[in-house]
């Protein structure tokens, strides 16, 4: 997975959705469908955060959120933006394919929002592990590469 850090080390995640309209309206139609499928003050793990525009948005929003992403880059930026807000967030370097720091069923949401496109065939299965971190009953948001 080190081809993964290293492009995204040296890409600008931070700017993805603002780029053009195209990424604009992603965002605004993820966050529609978010507000719609999530309940109030829900514990949410965004498992591939990015630098936290989801995870701000969910929080800014009263949702207790844990953000993880496999590059320390975005970690290290959400970490920055953490410093201007008035509500802490868990943050951690992670491979969404391994989230067994987390103890099952921790979690009301999870969101996933793409990073398996990067994965081969066989390491597919891998990525069925983050459904045990959810409690009973709640909901995993995919990406569109699902």
């Amino acid at each position: 997975m080190n081809y993964v850090v290293e492009s995204y080390e040296n890409y600008k995640e931070e700017d993805r959705l603002t780029t053009n309209n195209a990424r604009k309206i992603e965002f605004i139609t993820t966050t529609r469908v978010l507000d719609e499928v999530i309940d109030a003050e829900s514990k949410i793990l965004d498992c591939a955060a990015g630098t936290g525009v989801y995870a701000f948005w969910l929080a800014d929003k009263g949702h207790d959120v844990t953000a993880t992403d496999i590059t320390p880059r975005h970690i290290d930026i959400i970490n920055q933006t953490l410093k201007t807000k008035k509500y802490s967030m868990n943050t951690a370097v992670l491979d969404a394919t391994d989230m067994s720091c987390f103890a099952d069923d921790t979690f009301d949401v999870v969101l996933n929002m793409e990073p398996f496109y990067h994965l081969l065939v066989e390491q597919m299965k891998e990525k069925q592990g983050v459904t045990e971190k959810l409690k009973a009953e709640n909901q995993m948001l995919w990406g569109k590469d699902e």
